[in-house]
């Protein structure tokens, strides 16, 4: 395959008229990213969230898409004079939840009223093709949204599907406004797909190893999931004591039964919106952490197997192009693993310098041809960060590395223009650089093992100051044309 070149970007990080990006926001960048020959734009995962939480990788669903990034105006039966939500630097989470959410009432009320036998027939149809997993998650959302709480402190009839099921009955306009959403974000994205691809230009989605204890899928369907114990990582560099994730632990005997077939609808649905997907934690696939419920991640002793190979064979039946997000301490034998199935992995060319040292990630020359490569990730600080901490040394040596002869100042702007110029140039199939990499931005979208209103809120805004840095990168991609 040819080198592909992208930029990440986190959708809720583009600027929106309603306090966050939307679809709206990333027809505009699909717009600019074409005229600059980029080929993919890679965002974070989309998956519905409860009000409140920010984080794209605690989601009620594992399907279901978050309802704040439909778009308003492509909105059918609601006025266009909508109130607009000013921001700055960051996502206004509130006032989008209270605009849109206004919208989205007005807008069902609207379609229950004045809906064509064409628009009624399509939403049926939407209903029927993904009633598996939307009838469970419009019960749940409606549920959570009127609770406020998490599922096992609900009523003791709703806190099984069975007990959902009977509630809705009685409340079937009230919950099947939660499938509505779905079907106006599922439209409205077909539409953005279809452009992007006229484009040119491939649209990467994210697919979160794990799903939240409080979520539609542990709700629905408990037998999926192990009991006693939880999912967290080893003491590595975010954490000393590593992290305890929570999430509820896959029953993967149970799942091998049918041969994956929950994680094969999971990707085909995922088909519906992205090209191709990077697979988070990969190395989770082929052993996790597994944590007694009481105890914590650095208690435990050793890795546990995971289903290897034979999930990777029914996900790769869905024809879709996958990538391994293989960050962290990665043995040997998962190298090896991810070598063996054809799966590439990352390199962040962050991790070889400063005080991380990582010698798998210096050279950029040594990358694999099989790899996505990248200046930093979404869980990193930022290039331009990560460089501003450097020791004089140390920026030395990485710029005498990028070719920076002595008598030439070692200012971090040419060393930032080097890096991605020379990750352009590497062997590597995928090279993806965070949009604040690109602009000189020091923008942190997460701390890991952290909990802020600073992670999962941060604008990305593209000012005319910033267009020659566009400019210059597009250059370099034509220059490896």
């Amino acid at each position: 395959m040819s080198k592909q070149v992208g930029v990440l970007v986190p959708l809720f990080s583009l600027p929106g008229e309603y306090g966050i990006g939307d679809i709206d926001s990333l027809y505009k960048f699909v717009d600019r990213m074409g005229r600059l020959g980029v080929k993919i734009i890679q965002l974070l995962p989309m998956n519905a969230v409860s009000e409140g939480e920010t984080s794209p990788y605690s989601s009620i669903s594992s399907f279901a898409i978050n309802p704040l990034y439909i778009s308003l105006d492509r909105l059918p039966f609601i006025d266009k004079n909508i109130e607009k939500a000013v921001t700055i630097d960051k996502v206004d989470y509130e006032a989008a939840y209270r605009i849109k959410f206004d919208c989205f009432s007005k807008s069902w009320q609207g379609f229950l009223d004045h809906a064509s036998k064409l628009q009624k027939n399509q939403f049926a149809k939407f209903k029927k093709d993904y009633q598996k997993w939307l009838d469970p998650y419009k019960i749940f959302h409606c549920l959570m949204n009127k609770n406020k709480k998490a599922f096992w402190d609900w009523d003791e009839e709703l806190q099984t599907l069975i007990g959902g099921q009977s509630w809705y009955k009685d409340n079937q306009d009230e919950v099947d406004f939660f499938a509505y959403l779905q079907w106006i974000v599922f439209t409205q994205w077909k539409d953005l797909k279809i452009y992007a691809g006229e484009k040119d230009i491939k649209l990467m989605g994210d697919l979160p190893l794990y799903v939240s204890k409080n979520s539609c899928d542990y709700w629905s369907r408990p037998e999926l999931f192990k009991k006693g114990v939880h999912a967290g990582v080893p003491p590595d560099m975010y954490s000393e004591d590593g992290q305890d994730w929570g999430n509820p632990i896959y029953d993967w005997k149970e799942m091998k039964k049918d041969k994956f077939l929950w994680w094969k609808e999971r990707m085909t649905w995922m088909k519906e919106f992205f090209d191709l997907v990077r697979i988070d934690h990969v190395r989770g696939l082929y052993s996790y952490w597994e944590v007694p419920d009481g105890a914590l991640p650095k208690d435990v002793e050793d890795w546990t197997p995971g289903p290897g190979a034979p999930l990777f064979k029914s996900l790769r039946e869905t024809g879709m192009e996958l990538i391994g997000e293989d960050l962290g301490d990665i043995p040997e034998e998962v190298e090896a693993w991810m070598k063996k199935i054809k799966l590439p992995g990352y390199k962040v060319f962050l991790f070889g310098w400063g005080e991380y040292k990582a010698d798998n990630y210096r050279f950029i020359e040594n990358y694999p041809k099989s790899t996505l490569a990248c200046t930093s990730t979404h869980d990193s600080e930022s290039y331009w960060e990560f460089l501003e901490n450097l020791s004089d040394e140390q920026v030395y040596e990485l710029g005498t590395y990028l070719g920076i002869k002595a008598n030439e100042r070692f200012t971090l702007e040419e060393i930032r223009k080097r890096s991605i110029k020379r990750l352009i140039a590497s062997n590597s199939d995928y090279v993806i650089i965070p949009l604040q990499d690109i602009l000189a931005k020091g923008i942190r979208i997460n701390l890991p093992g952290s909990v802020s209103d600073e992670n999962w809120s941060k604008l990305i805004s593209i000012e005319d100051q910033d267009k020659a840095k566009l400019q210059e990168f597009s250059e370099w991609i034509k220059e490896l044309a």
